[in-house]
């Protein structure tokens, strides 16, 4: 049987369309299937961690310092967690050495508060504040550094 050169075309294309569609879905199935979650997988998760949250933890009342007579100030150091190390291994620290690089740059005495408004400088409230935040302390620090044998 002789098959005409239409026809042979005709039945390509259709063998051709069936492969590319079924190819296609189960691509596009697969794409699909990727982002799923399991949903009985999520849920037996979060119940195990609520069981695991519903589990007395143990409390182990740290030790308790002196650091104050005054009994309410030693309650809120004590209730305070311990300074943490940074990357260097060191505790934030400021010393005199550190001022004297501020010395040179003073602080500018505010000319406006937070809501824009011009700030009263006359009023000797905060000419006091101005005073302290402006104040150059470099000379206390060096006390305090040569008192501790710095």
């Amino acid at each position: 049987m002789k098959m005409s050169k239409k026809s042979f075309v005709q039945l390509l294309r259709k063998i051709i369309r069936e492969e590319v569609t079924t190819a296609v879905r189960g691509e596009m199935r697969a794409i699909l299937n990727e982002g799923k979650t399991d949903h009985f997988k999520s849920i037996e998760h979060g119940l195990s961690l609520h069981d695991m949250i519903d589990e007395p933890v143990p409390v182990r009342k740290p030790k308790t310092r002196e650091y104050s007579k005054n009994s309410m100030l030693n309650d809120i150091l004590n209730e305070t967690g311990p300074l943490r190390e940074n990357a260097a291994g060191n505790t934030m620290n400021f010393n005199s050495q550190m001022a004297q690089g501020f010395a040179g740059n003073p602080a500018v005495a505010p000319t406006v508060d937070l809501e824009g408004r011009p700030v009263n400088t006359s009023n000797e409230k905060v000419a006091t504040v101005v005073n302290a935040m402006t104040k150059d302390y470099s000379a206390l620090m060096k006390a305090i550094d040569k008192k501790k044998g710095k």
